[in-house]
């Protein structure tokens, strides 16, 4: 047994601990879900049915009756050296991200926000170039009158918001490099935009470091933001950024905590539905 299948068993042994009564009463399922698992965990790797059965203790014809099932769904191919995954997994993994509605999760996972928040929740993600795009609002009586009813659809230079520089945070450095060579000059939209790409840098490695990006009166005088960003197969480019702003000038540090608790939350709930 190699290290990964040693990790493995591990692995498979808590999570039988965590839920064992359940999976228990279908024996054949939870058999077949650890193969799949197994064989997920080394992609490139064949596993020959007696490799399955030392890894994982199953029955050697259990495990055989179990990954011939599999082939024959084209959840399993047989290759020369054993078994590897199917093609059929494909076509239900993209059935599943079809089957998602980001902004509907998004809409969801922010009924867990307090109405008396007083403050605007936006779902965002970021063009092929360096706009921040914004596909959803929530406002929990935020009060505010500037511009941000209209929100949805509206497109933002990314480094003068706290969701586009969560976004650019996510993307890989040699991306990252090749969207700032080609625009010349950062964007500015109020004085106190970020105009300077050695700054936005700095506050892009600030991010990764934090896992938050803030926006302080740099899209609209008087407005503050914080945004986190996460990797989701559902949105074209791979990432989406949701961010809670508030008007600078009513905010209190309770209230300033609870803004961040309330982000983390949201997006916790939205990242495991997602």
């Amino acid at each position: 047994m190699n290290d990964t299948d040693v990790q493995y068993t591990g692995k498979v042994a808590r999570e039988a601990g965590a839920t064992g009564g359940a999976r228990a009463l279908v024996p054949a399922l939870d058999r077949a879900m650890q193969i799949l698992a197994l064989l997920e965990s080394s992609p490139r790797r064949s596993y020959t049915v007696a490799e399955i059965t030392r890894t994982l203790g199953i029955p050697k014809s259990s495990a055989f009756n179990i990954c011939n099932a599999l082939c024959e769904g084209q959840l399993l191919r047989r290759s020369r050296d054993g078994f590897q995954l199917g093609r059929g997994l494909v076509q239900l993994g993209s059935a599943y991200i079809s089957s998602v509605n980001v902004v509907g999760e998004f809409y969801d996972a922010c009924r867990a926000a307090p109405p008396e928040l007083g403050a605007v929740i936006q779902l965002a993600v970021i063009d092929e170039q360096f706009d921040t795009v914004y596909l959803a609002l929530q406002d929990c009586n935020s009060g505010l009158h500037l511009g941000l009813g209209g929100g949805v659809g509206r497109r933002v230079p990314a480094n003068c918001t706290a969701c586009g520089k969560a976004l650019l945070a996510m993307l890989p450095p040699a991306e990252l490099e090749r969207r700032l060579a080609s625009i010349g000059q950062l964007p500015k939209m109020t004085p106190k935009s970020i105009v300077s790409k050695a700054k936005l840098l700095q506050d892009i490695a600030d991010i990764r470091h934090s896992g938050f990006s803030h926006d302080n009166e740099e899209t609209i005088a008087g407005l503050t933001c914080i945004a986190k960003a996460m990797s989701t197969p559902h949105v074209d480019g791979g990432y989406v950024a949701i961010s809670i702003s508030a008007q600078r000038d009513l905010l209190t540090s309770e209230r300033k905590a609870a803004i961040r608790d309330t982000l983390t939350g949201i997006c916790e709930t939205f990242r495991h539905r997602i």
